[in-house]
């Protein structure tokens, strides 16, 4: 799996705001800890990096193997509903 990383700051690009495109084609992109677009192979990584206008600040990084934590039961009937955690 890949993501791509901004390489100063170590966050992973997880939307972009197209709207501040410069004429250099570089976008603001967004960034987050805890939040990451994820990629199943290079080729879509690469598109997207471009796609983006990811400037040089940001790389393609390889993501270690996802481990599942727990899982969450369905609410009712086979179904989640959402609800406001407290």
């Amino acid at each position: 799996m890949y993501a791509i990383q901004n390489i100063k700051t170590g966050k992973f690009v997880y939307g972009t705001d197209y709207r501040y495109r410069n004429h250099n084609k570089i976008n603001n992109q967004r960034t987050s800890n805890d939040q990451m677009l994820t990629y199943d192979n290079l080729y879509s990584a690469k598109f997207d990096f471009r796609h983006r206008g990811c400037g040089q600040n940001y790389r393609i990084v390889v993501l270690k193997t996802v481990e599942v934590k727990r899982v969450i039961d369905f609410d009712e009937d086979g179904k989640y509903i959402p609800e406001i955690d407290e």
